[in-house]
């Protein structure tokens, strides 16, 4: 039976607002952005062509930053996994992470999740439980792990992410499930 349209658009209207909120979260500078931290210059230190260039800080998103970063992720690979379309989990990701991965090899490393009908859409109500440190590796990447408190399967991550034009994207996923304790 169909849904009354009222509903229809009413869900709609959510799934945009979060979409809208996702996205706000995104361009926070203290929330899932790479950041640049610039030293203030002294006056004659600007006149100088040769003046060294910005000095690069990545920070760790704060826990909200964390969780649409996580979030994000997990949901576009279930989108993917409903549609057998891993075009735009591919293309959100990092440039590496494309060069590695076309959509068939993405298609055949899911597999397993999209043949069990796991549905990842529930985390959304969920805050995902991090284990282990979050942390920033010497060469940039920002690392998570983690899991979602779902029932009757636990939704388990392994995300890595690179800095690419100021923005946390994508540069490796893992997610698998087991059964709630």
């Amino acid at each position: 039976m169909k849904a009354p349209r009222y509903e229809r658009l009413s869900l709609t209207r959510v799934f945009r607002f979060a979409a809208v909120v996702a996205l706000a979260v995104t361009i926070v500078p203290d929330a899932t952005i790479a950041q640049t931290k610039r030293e203030p210059a002294a006056p004659a230190d600007r006149a100088k062509p040769t003046a060294p260039a910005a000095i690069t800080k990545l920070v760790v998103p704060d826990v909200q930053g964390l969780a649409v970063l996580v979030q994000n992720s997990l949901i576009a690979l279930n989108h993917a996994n409903l549609t057998g379309n891993y075009s735009v989990l591919r293309d959100l990701a990092a440039p590496g992470f494309q060069k590695l991965n076309s959509p068939k090899q993405l298609a055949a490393s899911f597999a397993d999740l999209r043949a069990r009908n796991v549905n990842l859409s529930p985390i959304v109500l969920y805050q995902p439980k991090l284990v282990g440190d979050t942390t920033i590796d010497d060469k940039g990447f920002l690392h998570i792990a983690g899991y979602y408190e779902t029932q009757p399967l636990l939704v388990n991550f392994s995300l890595v992410f690179q800095p690419v034009a100021a923005v946390w994207r994508m540069f490796e996923i893992s997610v698998w499930t087991t059964v709630m304790p």
